[in-house]
């Protein structure tokens, strides 16, 4: 994982386990000690860019102890997960901290001793009260009561705590910011799967024939995003539980672009909408007021967002070009870059990638000895219920066409050769050419393709160049026409 490190040549990791001497502190030390437990493993880390970077990750030692120690120059927001078990955990310079269960609460919580333990063990106290139950499902009512009550309970704690254990005026401000951020990430949360449900109901009363009006708890919900707190600073400081704030904002913009009426009855996007679907979010974010350093970070995880659901297309690569040139020198390019790399795919005009299967007679076949031909590719498995689901359509097409100038192609990338052979038998009317890849070919499949999930169907002119590598499915209108069109050039 190649990453930008501000702080990198400051930043070294050491892992000590029980150290017989004491040296003089420098960063800051963190001892775990577990005696009671059968075994432990430790991962530390932190999320600078958008993916989670290891300062430190092991067991501890025989007798469940051990010790870490950071040197670094500034504070650091950083997550411990212990047995898989995930906390926050905060350190500055010169913190000494020990870390061991917390006997006097019955959910898995851990203790914080030594310098700067009252700071770990207020954040994570107020996570443990906040994050205890899922608010998911409450009617907004319900969750308003609800959430009002978490509140109180913080604050109350809050009081009480600060007077127990009195801070130095940074420390108290940074500890009510995260409070903040910790309480919003539970409203702005609820909201965005609120309006998600609320939006599947609609589907699902299209699907039944039913009317469908407005939401009508869109308003209120819409009003609770007024709290956030676009603020490249929590950026910057890696604040606790920001970015999730931040990324549920993001979904909400997807939500606000959705419409249940344009979902087709077999759950399948119109391409012509999911196309166009990352523009359309991409000038919400530009069209709003943000600090230039919250646009940039948004519009950032939402090219992420749509590579990985997407690939590469016409659209996203448009973005992403408009990105570089708006955010010269932007610290999310090079990860930006790396997966638009692994994720572009063949486009069309390009020679399509060879690849070759064994026919149920055992035949070696590859795609080159179709050349000449139009070919409508198939990729299957016989445990994919949306690849079975197409078959019947499959049938319908193959029947509209000659076999000696379009060649369906139906390739299995069933790990079982029995499974596929016992599919077949019961789609016995199911023309066309079958083979089966093995592990490597089905791999290597995948990879030239970029594929990321099945079934996936590619179209290949007579020439062997590529027409389209994310082609319609049977089921769809415009696949009789594109195949119509090859054949009459």
């Amino acid at each position: 994982m190649v990453l930008e490190r501000p702080f990198a040549l400051l930043l070294f990791i050491s892992i000590l386990i029980i150290s017989c001497e004491k040296k003089q502190l420098r960063g800051a030390r963190v001892a775990l000690n577990f005696p009671e437990a059968d075994s432990l493993a430790v991962k530390i880390y932190h999320v600078p860019i958008f993916e989670e970077e290891v300062l430190a990750q092991f067991d501890l030692d025989t007798g469940n102890y051990g010790l870490i120690q950071l040197e670094l120059s500034k504070p650091l927001m950083l997550n411990v997960i212990i047995n898989g078990s995930f906390y926050n955990l905060y350190l500055k310079p010169g913190y000494d901290l020990k870390i061991s269960k917390d006997t006097t609460d019955s959910n898995e919580s851990i203790l914080f001793e030594g310098e700067g333990a009252p700071i770990n063990n207020y954040i994570n106290r107020i996570s443990s009260v906040l994050f205890s139950e899922s608010l998911v499902g409450y009617d907004l009512n319900n969750f308003t009561k609800k959430y009002d009550s978490l509140n109180v309970a913080v604050e109350n704690f809050s009081r009480s705590y600060f007077d127990r254990f009195p801070m130095q005026k940074d420390d108290l401000d940074l500890l009510k910011q995260i409070k903040k951020i910790k309480l919003l990430s539970v409203k702005i949360y609820y909201v965005f799967q609120a309006h998600n449900d609320a939006l599947f109901d609609q589907l699902d009363k299209l699907r039944k024939g039913e009317p469908i009006g407005k939401i009508e708890m869109l308003d209120e919900l819409q009003s609770f995003y007024s709290d956030i707190p676009f603020d490249t600073a929590y950026l910057r400081n890696g604040m606790f539980d920001y970015k999730s704030v931040l990324y549920d904002y993001l979904l909400e913009l997807h939500n606000s672009v959705f419409d249940p009426k344009l979902v087709k009855p077999n759950n399948q996007w119109p391409k012509q909408v999911s196309a166009r679907w990352p523009r359309r979010v991409n000038t919400l974010i530009k069209g709003e007021s943000f600090p230039r350093g919250i646009k940039e970070y948004l519009i950032a995880i939402d090219l992420r967002h749509w590579m990985d659901s997407q690939g590469i297309t016409p659209e996203i690569d448009s973005i992403f070009d408009e990105f570089k040139l708006e955010f010269e020198g932007s610290i999310y390019t090079a990860n930006l870059q790396k997966k638009y790399d692994r994720k572009v795919v063949i486009l069309p005009g390009d020679i399509a990638p060879d690849f070759s299967g064994r026919t149920l007679e055992g035949k070696l076949m590859s795609l080159k000895d179709f050349k000449g031909k139009v070919v409508y590719v198939d990729i299957w498995a016989s445990w994919c219920a949306p690849c079975l689901e197409e078959i019947p359509y499959s049938k319908k097409l193959h029947s509209d066409f000659q076999e000696d100038k379009v060649i369906f192609l139906n390739v299995s990338i069933d790990r079982s050769r029995e499974a596929w052979k016992k599919r077949l038998v019961k789609e016995k009317d199911w023309l066309g050419t079958h083979i089966i890849l093995d592990e490597k070919g089905s791999d290597s499949l995948w990879r030239n393709y970029k594929l990321n999930g099945i079934p996936k169907y590619l179209l290949i002119d007579q020439t062997g160049k590529i027409v389209s590598a994310d082609a319609s499915r049977p089921s769809s209108k415009s696949i009789k026409k594109e195949i119509t069109a090859l054949l009459t050039h």
